[in-house]
């Protein structure tokens, strides 16, 4: 429950001796004994699957490009498509020493798929000794810890969350507003120079599959000590604020706190309450974007600014079976609910006044049955209720970075630098490309980055407002604007947010899953007097770098994992409905050789250029569409493309498509297609993988 996910949207220090506050001073980058380094063991299990050759029994690597091995005898014996672990024996020999599953197990393939890129799995009993050892902490008297458990709080999840590490109190203040976000105050829990810390400062981050997670920490703090669940009594870190009716901050209070979360809520449910009333608001496009530029006259009627309002208010009830979850809204919680949801319709408005993007979300949301297979996959827009929970951790991180950027504290930042002029100047070149309008660019030679970022605001709405009125290209679109514009990545100084249009911003409401956040804490806390600590220079850097680095990857490994997980999806869906079906799809991406192509809501594919006619096809001048050479046909980013499956590979995530051929003999496309000159592109490569030139950026 965090922006983290959003556009801006994943180790070991010694205390230094000198006290709690200066960990590791004066310390050069690489001369702590105790920084974890990733080393590549030349021993390590690598996963297989095992199939055969000729007479013999042999391994075929997962996830890598590398020749196959036999086995070796002496291990465990080996049957038809199992995926294995193997460890090098002799020669071009390899030795089963585990048996992950069959190949028609998703979470054994999905199990294989870490085990590839080294990712670590389980605790060690260290670990598991150290969250054993600090339970009785949670009922340990804190003097000056402040209680709030008789303030209404309630926390917002998905459905099959386990992990609540932050929650939210809101109440009326004369014409404005005071509002409560508590963080499970999970420095408390991890001591700065034990095991438990150690082992997130490896991991730096949680990584979500969707079967399972790799959490960051033990499950007895992440899904227990440190989790908000309902009616008990949790320690956090709270911050307090007090807002005017227009949404600007007037006051500000940061401590340590004791609190008893009133409401286990779902997205779902919180919906059923925001979404009518959003509507009748006002709130009818699918981002919030035209109802936040309309000037506001009653602060009720900002809930019209929160996105998807229009998706949920006619949605059926939410189900009934999530453990603990609040499913009936009496008078008391359906009032917080919707002052919440003002407040964050106010915020929402002045955060996109400012220049903040507009990017929608449509990662993938997962069904599972009462066994916990997966069962089914769906595109999750944004909702109102994600809006909600994204204003206030983003208004949270927003304040903590302020002060302490006051304090000139020591903290890991999240940074998000403006865009390159030229990358700048190929987006408006693309966008006119597809016929797409943009707003005038901003005169003179050095635009500075406040205008800049109100600029790429105003692009992020129209674009958005122009996919949804057209039907097309909410996807493609959306994506060559994130093209567009650098990484996000955590840094020891501050830089911006150009994304979020924020002159500081960090990490703050996710420590159970996220190292930066536990990092801010320990500086607040630091800064507050109120324990803390805070990382040296060189450590500070490294940590920066590991974290950006390990986000990165885990991104990576996250898309691979949906990949996964939807071919399986894809494939049972065919099994039972036939292969010949045809799907409507959108084209979401493309290269010399093909089309990715987005179908049946969540799914995607490549489409072979080959497959397109008896003509070759190249990338017209600013690569938005693949252009017919002999006939100057094009198919565009954002167009209508009818397909059909020819291939799914459930063990690497790729699925090849075919056209779904009428009368005429190519495929049935959008409308607006127009000749094009030649123009030069690259040739078509000999292998791709599905969607990874157009995929989600996070």
């Amino acid at each position: 429950m965090s922006p983290s996910r959003h556009p801006g949207g994943p180790g070991d220090s010694a205390r230094h001796a000198g006290g709690r506050g200066s960990r590791g001073a004066g310390r050069r980058r690489g001369e702590d004994p105790q920084q974890p380094q990733e080393t590549q063991d030349p021993a390590r299990p690598l996963p297989y699957r095992v199939t055969r050759w000729g007479k013999f029994w042999s391994l075929e690597p997962l996830f890598a490009d590398a020749r196959s091995y036999l086995v070796a005898k002496g291990g465990t014996p080996p049957r038809i498509d199992d995926l294995v672990l193997a460890v090098p024996s002799h020669g071009d020999r390899r030795r089963i020493v585990q048996v992950l599953g069959g190949a028609e197990d998703p979470e054994a393939v999905l199990r294989a798929l870490l085990h590839a890129k080294g990712v670590r799995q389980g605790f060690s009993s260290a670990v598991l000794d150290a969250a054993a050892a600090v339970k009785g902490r949670a009922t340990r008297h804190d003097g000056g810890r402040r209680d709030l458990t008789a303030l209404p709080t309630f926390t917002i999840d998905p459905d099959t969350a386990r992990d609540f590490d932050d929650a939210i109190s809101v109440a009326r203040d004369g014409a404005g507003y005071r509002a409560h976000v508590h963080i499970a105050d999970v420095s408390y829990f991890v001591d700065d120079d034990g095991e438990i810390e150690r082992e997130a400062r490896r991991r730096t981050s949680s990584l979500y599959l969707p079967l399972f997670a790799e959490p960051m920490l033990p499950a007895a703090l992440s899904s227990d000590l440190c989790s908000l669940v309902p009616r008990q009594k949790r320690k956090c870190v709270t911050v307090e604020f007090t807002f005017d009716g227009q949404g600007r901050r007037t006051a500000t209070q940061y401590y340590r706190s004791l609190i008893s979360s009133d409401h286990r809520l779902t997205y779902g449910f919180a919906d059923t309450v925001i979404g009518p009333a959003a509507v009748l608001a006002g709130g009818e496009d699918a981002a919030g974007a035209e109802a936040a530029a309309i000037p506001l006259a009653d602060p009720k009627a900002a809930v019209a600014a929160l996105p998807g309002a229009h998706l949920v208010a006619g949605r059926p009830e939410p189900p009934r079976d999530v453990p603990d979850a609040t499913m009936e809204a009496d008078g008391e919680l359906r009032e917080q609910l919707l002052l919440a949801a003002e407040l964050a319709g106010v915020l929402r408005r002045r955060r996109l006044a400012r220049g903040a993007l507009t990017i929608g979300s449509f990662e993938p949301e997962y069904a599972f049955d009462h066994a916990g297979a997966l069962s089914a996959a769906a595109a999750r827009p944004e909702t109102p209720s994600h809006a909600l929970v994204e204003e206030f951790m983003l208004a949270a991180n927003e304040a903590v970075a302020e002060y302490l950027l006051r304090k000139k504290a020591r903290a890991l930042y999240r940074v998000h630098e403006p865009p390159e002029p030229a990358s700048m100047r190929e987006l408006l070149d693309r966008l006119e490309e597809l016929g797409v309008p943009t707003p005038p660019f901003p005169a003179g030679e050095a635009v500075p980055a406040a205008q800049l970022a109100e600029f790429y605001g105003r692009l992020s709405r129209l674009v958005l407002q122009t996919a949804v009125r057209e039907h097309r290209g909410r996807l493609s679109w959306s994506t060559l604007i994130l093209r567009s514009l650098k990484q996000a990545r955590y840094a020891p100084g501050n830089l911006g947010h150009f994304g979020l249009a924020s002159p500081a911003y960090l990490h703050f409401t996710s420590p159970i899953r996220r190292y930066p956040d536990l990092v801010t804490h320990r500086s607040l806390l630091f800064h507050l007097g109120e324990g803390g600590s805070e990382l040296g220079e060189a450590e500070l850097a490294t940590a920066a770098d590991d974290c950006s680095t390990r986000e990165r990857d885990f991104s990576r490994i996250e898309l691979k994992g949906d990949d996964i997980a939807l071919c399986v999806l894809l494939d049972r869906r065919l099994a039972v409905e036939g292969w010949e079906q045809v799907f409507a799809g959108e084209i979401v991406g493309l290269v010399g050789g093909g089309l990715f192509v987005r179908f049946g809501d969540v799914f995607e594919g490549f489409l072979s250029s080959r497959r397109l006619g008896g003509e070759r096809f190249e990338p017209s001048e600013h690569e938005t569409a693949l252009v017919g050479e002999s006939t100057g046909v094009r198919y565009r980013l954002g167009d209508a493309v009818d397909v059909k499956v020819e291939r799914v590979d459930r063990l690497t995530g790729k699925v090849d498509l075919a056209p779904a051929l009428p009368d005429s003999g190519r495929p049935t496309t959008g409308p607006g297609r127009q000749p094009a000159r030649r123009t030069t592109g690259s040739r078509p490569p000999r292998r791709h993988t599905p969607g990874r030139q157009a995929r989600r950026q996070r």
